[in-house]
């Protein structure tokens, strides 16, 4: 069993716009290659959709060791908007 319970709120109820989004697997996918580990090795700890702004965003965090990764990804095209790691 996971330690952590993944958040996966969707903010918009709009079924039209949800179907032009990737996907929170597929945001995930994304995140983990471009950070070069897989999923068994990491533990999820925020998987979301936000609207907030104008742009719909994936917010995804994970660990991997000691290290916590934080992405920002488009909701609509999949593109790394933003990305940090840092040591816990």
């Amino acid at each position: 069993t996971d330690a952590f319970r993944i958040q996966s709120d969707v903010v918009s109820a709009d079924a039209d716009s949800a179907e032009k989004y990737i996907g929170i697997d597929r945001a995930k996918e994304i995140a983990l290659n471009h950070a070069g580990v897989t999923s068994d090795d990491v533990r999820f700890s925020k998987a979301k959709l936000e609207n907030d702004d104008r742009t719909p965003e994936y917010e995804i965090e994970f660990y991997y060791g000691v290290v916590e990764y934080d992405y920002i990804i488009d909701a609509e095209n999949g593109e790394v908007l933003e990305f940090s790691s840092e040591h816990d």
